[in-house]
């Protein structure tokens, strides 16, 4: 939402908001013109020519139904954004994991082949300290969230699709549904430029026979078009071969992990599907400078690193844990990890559980409910235990982010690295390891 709002105030509309939380999207917002109220109440749409709302909006809220009894115009925010799309050449990234970092990807590559995207995108990418790029190019790149199903509401030019996983279950009622709702995201894509996405996803190559559409592959399996060899890791970067038809170009990404090899062989499929100059794409990725809350390093003295991770369901954990396993993997790892929903943990509960094989100790904090109430009794407590046995690691319960910024320090033996986790707030307590160890 905070994307949509800043770029309809870079196309010269005023935006005003409302949110329960001071935070940094907000304070951002109000610096750059925007209205932002504290909580919600019906006067805060008064002059308002639309209201624009997100899935997590509540049927009960009190501004919705004063827009309703209004009868003033409502639109999803995927409504808007496919407002914002329409009469550019769209590309749209989804995936139940990834899809943030590799849309930013695909923004970066882009703009260094020269053709200067517009970009809205689900995180802050520090290329530009923004979840937008207003460029004045004719391609637009955006993020595709599935979790409500309202990524069907857009009409790419080209469709990418980096993975497709458990999660939304609650929304969705089954993992069949979910590959079913998958199929139908790639079927909105031009019949004559078609899709790009992961040979290495198993219910990918499910979903994507008989789309109708043209389809390019990436991953590290044969048969994949756009391929990786030879991936080597070194600290905080990794190198890899990229495979393209008969050309091969050496590349060098300054991120971790096997899943992000697979999210900068997307952008260069994306290239390679539009036509433009892959070895340019290539060489561009050294320079791409990630994006917030995606592997971001806070704080790094001799003795321990400090990483912050957007990371909610079980995949992105243990995506996130593995590649910090793999590029250190004598020290101690710590994991401070904030629950994401009462839905996403008791649908995905045994998942969850499984998801922290590699950290040493996790430290766990209540649930960031964002509105949402538990169904079932599931406390921190017996998923702590549930969590020991399936990860095999030490479990630790707190309900203070102070108390948990101390413990992450007390457990640290050196070398060590501390990952805080999850979508909610437990940033802060990144932020509060970042102030005690480099001030």
């Amino acid at each position: 939402m905070s994307g949509l709002a800043e770029y309809a105030m870079h196309l010269g509309c005023d935006v005003s908001g409302s949110d329960t939380v001071t935070q940094d999207t907000t304070n951002r917002l109000e610096a750059l013109g925007a209205r932002i109220f504290s909580g919600h109440a019906p006067g805060h749409i008064e002059g308002a020519d639309e209201i624009v709302f997100s899935s997590a909006i509540k049927d009960e809220n009190p501004e919705l139904l004063a827009a309703k009894s209004a009868h003033m115009p409502l639109l999803h925010r995927s409504q808007l954004l496919a407002h914002f799309m329409k009469g550019k050449n769209s590309i749209t990234v989804a995936g139940t994991h990834g899809k943030t970092t590799t849309a930013a990807l695909v923004t970066h590559i882009l703009t260094c082949c020269g053709v200067d995207p517009v970009a809205v995108i689900g995180g802050a990418m520090l290329q530009n300290q923004s979840s937008i790029r207003p460029g004045s190019g004719n391609y637009f790149v955006a993020e595709a969230d599935e979790s409500d199903g309202s990524f069907l509401n857009y009409e790419p030019v080209l469709a990418a699709l980096t993975n497709i996983d458990r999660d939304h279950l609650d929304f969705y009622g089954s993992f069949d549904n979910v590959k079913a709702a998958f199929k139908k995201y790639l079927m909105t894509s031009d019949p004559d430029v078609g899709v790009v996405c992961c040979w290495d996803d198993n219910s990918i190559r499910e979903v994507s026979e008989g789309i109708g559409r043209p389809r390019l592959t990436y991953g590290t399996l044969l048969g994949s078009e756009v391929r990786a060899i030879d991936i080597q890791q070194s600290g905080m970067h990794t190198t890899f071969t990229a495979v393209v038809e008969r050309d091969r170009f050496r590349c060098k990404l300054p991120l971790m992990g096997r899943h992000n090899v697979l999210n900068a062989l997307c952008g260069l499929a994306v290239v390679r599907a539009l036509g433009l100059d892959v070895r340019q794409a290539s060489q561009s990725l050294e320079s791409f400078k990630g994006v917030a809350r995606r592997m971001e390093l806070l704080a790094e003295t001799p003795e321990i690193r400090v990483f912050d991770d957007y990371a909610h369901n079980p995949g992105k954990i243990q995506a996130c844990i593995s590649a910090v396993r793999s590029t250190w993997p004598s020290q101690q790892i710590t994991v401070v990890h904030q629950p994401h929903r009462f839905s996403r943990l008791e649908t995905m509960y045994d998942l969850m559980a499984g998801s922290f094989r590699g950290a040493d100790d996790v430290i766990l904090l209540p649930v960031y409910a964002a509105g949402e109430s538990p169904t079932r009794e599931t406390t921190m407590e017996s998923f702590a235990s549930d969590l020991a046995l399936s990860s095999s690691t030490r479990t630790h319960v707190l309900h203070d982010k102070t108390a948990a910024c101390r413990l992450a320090l007390q457990l640290s033996r050196h070398p060590a690295i501390i990952l805080t986790i999850g979508a909610g707030d437990v940033w802060k307590v990144g932020h509060m390891l970042r102030e005690q160890l480099v001030g």
